[in-house]
């Protein structure tokens, strides 16, 4: 990975609304499952499987795309602390 700050902001802002729609995505797929009275239905084990770790890994990688979001603005905006030449 190249160390152009210009470069990293651009990827950062592109990263937001990923990671943030991964989260709405997972939200909405728990909504869905839920009955009348707030109980969480699925149709089998293999499906409770594969959502739960489907979810889990798609909230896994928002969580770790938005720490690299926030690290390509501090390094954009605070380039001598990571030794960034502009």
């Amino acid at each position: 990975m190249t160390d152009d700050a210009g470069l990293n902001l651009l990827m950062a802002l592109f990263l937001i609304p990923v990671a943030i729609g991964l989260h709405i995505w997972v939200r909405r797929r728990k909504e869905s499952r839920r009955n009348e009275s707030g109980d969480v239905e699925f149709g089998s084990l293999g499906s409770t499987l594969l959502s739960t770790i489907g979810e889990g890994l798609a909230v896994i990688t928002s969580l770790i795309l938005m720490i690299m979001v926030v690290g390509f603005i501090l390094k954009y905006f605070f380039p001598q602390i990571f030794g960034v030449q502009l």
